[in-house]
């Protein structure tokens, strides 16, 4: 088994003071300076839209970059998220239990994302800007994130939808522009304090990704969102709702119309969570672990990293009490830390254990 960093940030500020602050901890990993610098800078106009963008959707994250690229002293141009904001392929699995299933009547959010150590940041941040609603979750290109619970006990989690969007090979070609998960992740714990907030503010946004997007309240709401080459849909649960599931190929009919193909495996982890959770039986938290702690194909926890799509995270939100249960890397070979929104871990960095398996040819199966 190998072993390989992950770390935690706390981040507590304005957003200048929180980008300089993120400016000095990278100068100490110089293998992550080199992936978040460009050796040329952007081209002037895509520059310019893309801070155009963030300032109408993400306030104060322009700042935040600007904090950062002062404390390497470049200029914000050299800065790759600006160019590439989603190049890393996702896979997900992503549910909301509510209330009326849950033991408890608390509303819980799992999700595990599924990708390579080398292109994850690895790195879970607790981040407090002065006007924002503080929130916890893992970061994506150092200043997005892919998902997250706020103060407020709102959820937001993304998986891809499809072929993931990039210009990196054997990915989609963008076919509009506008913003990717990562930011629109941020943006809503940010700015929003529940599920009817966050569909208010997906209303009008530009959004480049195709993916599915998970909202869920303290209050038992959820609605899932699914997004492709500039079409996008939105499901909101019904008080009879009991759970909403999702993984790496479209559900709604809509956007089946445009994109029928489904990795087989995606297919397998979808059916894995329906299958658990569609019983009339109430549901406890350790249940709910529990389905994590299960590997594929007989669960939702993948250890096929050498092909990119191994667990690099895994987390249960506790939308109620605020609470976070993650693991850094598979749950299966790793501890499960507890954590408030807004809280710290006791350290910076820790050891996470990889253990890779084949699944065969069969994993990258695509159906209709």
């Amino acid at each position: 088994m190998n072993s390989i960093q992950a770390s935690f940030s706390y981040l507590e500020g304005n957003s200048y003071e929180i980008g300089r602050r993120q400016g000095e901890e990278i100068k100490k990993n110089p293998n992550a300076m080199n992936v978040i610098l460009s050796s040329d800078s952007i081209d002037e106009t895509k520059f310019k839209d893309t801070k155009r963008l963030i300032d109408q959707y993400c306030p104060g994250l322009n700042e935040e970059l600007q904090g950062f690229a002062d404390s390497l002293n470049v200029k914000p141009s050299y800065l790759n998220f600006f160019d590439e904001t989603l190049l890393q392929p996702g896979g997900c699995s992503l549910g909301a239990v509510l209330p009326s299933k849950t033991s408890d009547g608390k509303t819980y959010v799992l999700r595990n994302y599924d990708l390579s150590p080398a292109i994850s940041d690895m790195r879970l941040c607790t981040t407090k800007v002065k006007g924002k609603y503080s929130h916890t979750g893992f970061s994506v290109s150092y200043f997005g994130r892919s998902e997250g619970l706020n103060e407020e006990g709102f959820c937001v989690a993304f998986a891809s939808c499809g072929i993931p969007v990039g210009k990196h090979p054997g990915m989609k070609k963008p076919i509009i522009k506008g913003l990717q998960f990562m930011v629109i992740v941020r943006a809503l714990l940010e700015n929003c304090k529940d599920v009817a907030e966050g569909i208010t503010y997906l209303e009008n946004m530009p959004i480049g990704t195709n993916m599915n997007l998970l909202l869920a309240d303290a209050e038992g709401n959820v609605a899932l969102v699914e997004t492709y080459d500039g079409e996008k849909v939105v499901e909101r649960g019904k008080k009879k709702s009991r759970f909403f599931i999702a993984t790496n190929h479209a559900l709604m009919p809509e956007i089946i119309k445009l994109e029928n193909r489904k990795l087989e495996q995606s297919e397998i982890r979808y059916n894995f969570l329906k299958n658990n959770l569609e019983s009339n039986n109430f549901i406890t938290k350790n249940e709910l672990q529990q389905l994590m702690l299960k590997e594929y194909p007989n669960g939702v926890t993948v250890h096929n990293f050498e092909e990119n799509f191994g667990t690099v995270h895994s987390i249960l939100f506790n939308l109620n009490d605020k609470q976070l249960d993650i693991s850094f890397g598979s749950p299966i070979n790793n501890k499960i830390y507890k954590l408030i929104v807004g809280e710290t871990l006791p350290f910076n960095e820790l050891e996470v254990f990889i253990e890779n398996t084949n699944y065969g040819p069969n994993f990258w199966k695509l159906n209709k």
